[in-house]
């Protein structure tokens, strides 16, 4: 398992309506992510400059694109409004039962 407070920064976003928004790491993707069997729920907090961090649920997801290897990617129980920002981090606390 990942250490505790592992980090995560989104290369992009998407709204999933009725699901939350799904989000994509950078590259290189952290290796930890490997490390959790899909769907595993994670506790997160989502950390954005000047603002208290915002504790989230998210699970962790697959996503694969026509001729491209399959990436993977948190899905997180969070609908903002817009897509967040490239280079947001998030920061993962810990597996969920």
């Amino acid at each position: 398992m990942p250490e505790p407070q592992a980090e995560f920064v989104i290369a992009a976003s998407f709204r999933l309506p009725g699901l939350g928004l799904l989000v994509l790491p950078t590259l290189p993707a952290p290796t930890w992510l490997a490390d959790y069997a899909l769907h595993t729920a994670l506790a997160i907090k989502l950390l954005v400059e000047g603002l208290q961090p915002i504790p989230l649920t998210g699970t962790v997801e697959e996503l694969a694109h026509a001729n491209q290897p399959v990436q993977r990617a948190l899905l997180l129980d969070f609908a903002p409004d817009t897509p967040l920002p490239i280079g947001t981090r998030l920061e993962v606390t810990e597996a969920l039962p």
